[in-house]
């Protein structure tokens, strides 16, 4: 297992544009002062546009689905015509990208902000705190009452109190599953009331063990290393990766051994699952090698297309664990960038991305279920044929999401960073059976509390 340096000051002299790379995968030293932004009135204020006049927005889209927000920006200027939006895709590292528009006074107005930005890009002054503009927009206050919950959480920071994404879809993890898999193995179909045994249940029928991993067949397969899929396994049996207080690592609780332990039994025990680093020569699922996996509604879109009408597929609500039923979540969004020199303006942008006529938009194309709970049975996203035919499935697994663990930011984040390094090659090395769930997370646990003891001082 890679045992390197894991401290809150290992990264002191990487520059400021590296730290921000780091920081919106998961890691940063300590948040960055803030740059004097051009266009700012007295006390930091971005001198404001009066409203009647004609404003220009510069508007950064996800490089995902720009396509969707193009039609978006273009509706709200239909509907606000002094409002003119310059849409502004951006190539490349997208954080570097966004770092030196800072660094030039120039960020555009709304920028796209996906969970992992949300604590770095709060940290550095990149994206402003929404909630001090919906304060004085009344109108928005029933919208973001219409939110659900957790997945406006995606977009706050425990340290850093405010609102600064505005999550555009509910994502939550469900299971997809292969019908015509299940069929010729004779194993029962998914039940929303299935457990985790009942999983490894199927598993077995479905399994078909070639002696080489790469030409097996699998009852199925994780995300092993992202937090979305390790977290629920450890809240699932009582643990968790930090204290409720926030002050320690957990990591060496008995319940978080126990649900990791159990994680990696699925390729080292009961040998359901392919271990890390096999190769089918594609997406698993999409090959018919895998009769389950675990994602959020986006993956619909990859999975029709590159399942087609090779075999019956549809989806479920992940099985309950011991202690509770639990699952991942992930979102991305718009926010208002502190370089505004309309905030008013921008934050009425950023809040149609969540309006009802904008969320029709998204979920439309398969990739979204809207963020708004007066949505959950519209028909823009119901009345889609299937595949897939559950769409109860997702709405229902928002009741069981649950939130990333909340780090110093100088210790990383669960996303991608120093944090993020140790978890991956701590759970790779316990999966793939090089090492003991317990030993190697008590190690780990210990790096942890060491660089959360440095970056508390």
């Amino acid at each position: 297992m890679d045992t390197r340096a894991f401290s809150a000051g290992a990264s002191g002299t990487r520059s400021r544009r590296a730290l921000m790379r780091a920081a919106a995968g998961g890691v940063a030293a300590a948040p960055a002062t803030a740059l004097a932004f051009a266009g700012c009135a007295p006390g930091g204020e971005p001198a404001a546009a009066p409203a009647d006049k004609p404003v220009t927005l510069r508007f950064v889209p996800a490089g995902f689905h720009a396509d969707l927000d193009q039609i978006v920006v273009d509706q709200y200027h239909a509907e606000n015509p002094r409002i003119t939006i310059s849409f502004e895709p951006q190539t490349g590292t997208y954080v570097d990208k966004i770092t030196a528009l800072q660094a030039a006074g120039d960020l555009p107005d709304v920028i796209y902000i996906a969970d992992n930005h949300v604590k770095p890009f709060a940290a550095n002054k990149i994206a402003a705190d929404m909630e001090k503009l919906a304060a004085k927009d009344k109108a928005s206050q029933a919208l973001l009452q219409d939110v659900y919950p957790a997945m406006l959480q995606l977009g706050q920071v425990k340290s850093i109190p405010g609102q600064y994404m505005l999550p555009w879809a509910l994502d939550v993890l469900v299971m997809y599953y292969n019908k015509t898999m299940f069929q010729a193995a004779g194993a029962e179909m998914p039940k929303p009331t299935w457990t985790v045994d009942d999983m490894i249940t199927a598993a077995k029928r479905l399994t078909v063990d070639s002696g080489d991993p790469a030409s097996s067949q699998y009852g199925l397969t994780l995300s092993w290393t992202a937090w979305s899929e390790y977290v629920p396994w450890m809240r699932g049996y009582g643990g968790d990766m930090i204290s409720a207080d926030g002050k320690k690592s957990a990591l060496d609780a008995s319940g978080t051994i126990d649900g990791i332990d159990a994680m990696a039994g699925l390729v080292t025990k009961h040998k359901v699952a392919p271990p890390i680093g096999t190769n089918f020569g594609g997406n698993a699922f999409y090959l018919g090698k895998v009769a389950m996996m675990f994602s959020i509604r986006n993956a619909t879109v990859g999975v029709r297309k590159g399942v087609g009408s090779n075999f019956d597929w549809d989806v479920e609500l992940r099985p309950a664990f011991p202690s509770k039923r639990v699952t991942g979540m992930g979102t991305a969004g718009e926010g208002v960038s502190t370089q505004t020199k309309n905030p008013d303006q921008a934050w009425q942008l950023a809040k149609y991305t969540i309006s009802p006529p904008a969320q029709k938009i998204y979920a439309t194309s398969y990739g979204a279920i809207p963020v708004l709970k007066s949505m959950r049975d519209d028909p823009s996203w119901r009345s889609l044929p299937a595949p897939p035919a559950n769409a109860d499935a997702f709405v229902k697994a928002a009741d069981y999401g649950t939130l990333p663990p909340d780090f110093p930011l100088a210790c990383g984040t669960v996303y991608v960073g120093d944090l993020n390094v140790l978890m991956t090659n701590t759970l790779t090395d316990i999966v793939n059976g090089k090492v003991a769930a317990g030993s190697a997370l008590r190690d780990a646990a210990t790096q942890v509390n060491n660089c959360m003891a440095t970056a508390n001082k």
